[in-house]
């Protein structure tokens, strides 16, 4: 049986975009040349087991691309000898991150239906670019590369785009990404409509749902943590 926490990383290496992705001795090394993100440029190790050696093949595949090393260590708990090993070799942790999941069913109960519209889109053409632009946030190239299913999120008041998110599924799990509220609108409950329409969406084909957020968001932890969410697990990056 898969763990818990691989299996909610799994999905999310299935659902977030890589040009390049490939496997060795259970280690998935990732690199985009379009997106920055950490997700998509870093090395993921095995569930279990690894060597000094590996590390050797992780640095040799991003060096043969012109591109710094970071390895996600995850979940941090079950890999603290590769973290102290990292560290050992000069890699530096940054972007600490907690790992939540929740039933969908339950969520979208918990998720109040407040004042705004929501549209889901299949995919992130014109209007949800352009509403991602409107609520302050910057769209990422390549995001034509998520596989379906996958929704992207706008929430509308009176017209005017207040807030995006994004929903992607795999193997029963459904990813939260990018969710982004107009500086205006802020704590007035648009990403809890934009939850509620994503987890009405992923429930229906009976996905969990998981996001990530970072240890310095304390707000967003609360906000998850009051719909539901719950901790799977933790990791950091290592970058050298």
């Amino acid at each position: 049986m898969v763990p818990f926490s691989a299996a909610i990383e799994r999905a999310a290496a299935a659902t977030w975009p890589a040009s390049t992705v490939q496997r060795a001795d259970g280690w998935l090394l990732r690199h985009c040349e379009l997106l920055r993100r950490k997700r998509s440029n870093s090395a993921l190790p095995p569930e279990q087991g690894w060597s000094p050696g590996d590390v050797e093949r992780v640095e040799e595949f991003y060096a043969a691309r012109g591109s710094a090393v970071i390895i996600q260590v995850s979940p941090l708990d079950r890999h603290a000898q590769l973290d102290a090993a990292l560290a050992g070799r000069g890699y530096r942790p940054v972007s600490p991150t907690e790992v939540m999941f929740a039933d969908a069913e339950q969520v979208s109960v918990a998720c109040a239906a407040g004042e705004f519209d929501v549209r889901l889109e299949p995919r992130p053409g014109p209007s949800w670019l352009a509403a991602v632009e409107a609520v302050g946030g910057a769209p990422e190239p390549s995001l034509d590369r998520v596989p379906q299913p996958a929704r992207f999120a706008i929430a509308v008041r009176g017209g005017t785009p207040v807030g995006v998110g994004m929903f992607a599924e795999s193997a029963g799990w459904c990813g939260v990404y990018g969710m982004a509220t107009h500086p205006d609108w802020r704590r007035r409950g648009v990403a809890t409509a934009l939850l509620r329409a994503g987890a009405r969406w992923s429930a229906d084909s009976g996905s969990r749902l998981f996001l990530q957020v970072e240890a310095d968001n304390p707000g967003a932890r609360r906000l998850y943590a009051a719909l539901g969410f719950r901790t799977a697990h933790r990791y950091h990056y290592r970058v050298r």
